[in-house]
Order: C-alpha cells, then sequence, then structure tokens
C-alpha cells in the first residue's frame, strides 16, 4: 500500500449475520473488496486504510435502518466524521443506490432484482468506469443449448445489493476526485444528472 492509502467504501444493509454487502474501490477505481461482511468486519478492513471516505445506501426496511443505526455509532467510535469536515481523513456520508443509478444514466430503470434490472446497472457502472463485467459480453456467452440446459454465466454478474454498494462507493469517489459531479445535501450525496 501507498504511505497514506485511500478506500471509498459502499455498504448496502440488509438483515443475517453478515448484515453489509460492502464495496471498496481505489483511487483508480480498482474494486478492493465486493463481499457481505458483519459490521465490525467492515470497519477493522477500513482501519488498515489512514483515508477513508464511507457511504451508506439508507436503507428503507426497518431492519435496516436498525442496521444503519448501529453502523453509524459504530463507525462515529471508530473515528468518522461526518463528510462536511473536509480536513478529516475518515468520513462517512449517505446515499439512495436508486436514484444514483437512475441520475447517472437519465432513464427508467428496470427492476434491481430482475436480471434485465442487474444487466442495465452493471452496464451504468461499467460506463462509469468501473471494472465490472461488461454485461454485453454475457450475451456472447449464451448460446441455445445453454438456455436449453439452464447455464447461464450469470456468476459474473453482480448481485443486485453489491451493484448498489459499488454505486454509493462510486459515490465516495466522486466526492473526493470530481467534486463538481455531485449534489451534496448535508450528509447526503447524489451525482449530477446527465
Amino acid at each position: 500500500m501507498t504511505s497514506n492509502p485511500i478506500m471509498f467504501a459502499g455498504v448496502d444493509l440488509s438483515s443475517g449475520r453478515k448484515p453489509i454487502t460492502f464495496a471498496g474501490l481505489d483511487e483508480e477505481l480498482d474494486i478492493k473488496v465486493l463481499e457481505k461482511r458483519d459490521i465490525d468486519e467492515v470497519l477493522s478492513y477500513l482501519q488498515d486504510y489512514g483515508r477513508c471516505i464511507l457511504v451508506i445506501n439508507t436503507p428503507s426496511t426497518k431492519t435496516g435502518r436498525d442496521v444503519y443505526a448501529d453502523l453509524r455509532e459504530k463507525a462515529v467510535d471508530a473515528g468518522y466524521k461526518a463528510f462536511l469536515d473536509t480536513n478529516h481523513p475518515r468520513r462517512w456520508l449517505e446515499t439512495n443506490a436508486g436514484d444514483c443509478f437512475r441520475l447517472l444514466s437519465g432513464h427508467k430503470l428496470l427492476p434491481h432484482r430482475a436480471l434485465e434490472g442487474r444487466l442495465q446497472r452493471s452496464a451504468i457502472l461499467y460506463e462509469q468506469g468501473l471494472p465490472v463485467t461488461d454485461p454485453v459480453d454475457l450475451f456472447e456467452e449464451v448460446t441455445r443449448y445453454k438456455l436449453i440446459q439452464g447455464i447461464l454465466p450469470l456468476d459474473k454478474l453482480p448481485s443486485s445489493k453489491e451493484l448498489d454498494a459499488l454505486v454509493a462507493a462510486y459515490m465516495g469517489w466522486l466526492s473526493l476526485s470530481r467534486p463538481g459531479k455531485i449534489l451534496p445535501t448535508g450528509e447526503f450525496v447524489l451525482p449530477v444528472g446527465e
């Protein structure tokens, strides 16, 4: 690692033993981590970085809001400050993944859990320069035989939660690397629309 590495971390919250889908990007937008973890594992991983911007995809469920409250409390205890404190090396902010995808594409979004919605969101991230699989490449691997057999190359396509965590991490990267491309409202941030 460099002497003062930075991590742009995005999280999507749910429930369960590992309620956080965690994505981490470096300064070159390379994906350093993309997996499910618990709160303590996420914060422990981020301790290895001198600087970090943690972006939380605001949850819509009660369980998600409970995990959010716990994460925010532990993040503050770990030294994270609100994004407005620009001199602090560990900052957090919030976003809404669905709104981010809509504003980045400039078009109507397909359902996020459906295959076509995942393909659409992957294409949006690919166009932004993230190293996700180009969803068009997936179609090159689809044959009639594979369709009949039920063999589709979907293991290369991120889940809807992974896509939401990735776009949250991307918002962190934009906030530092391209601040003119975001619309901050306190600790909440969205991209400037197309």
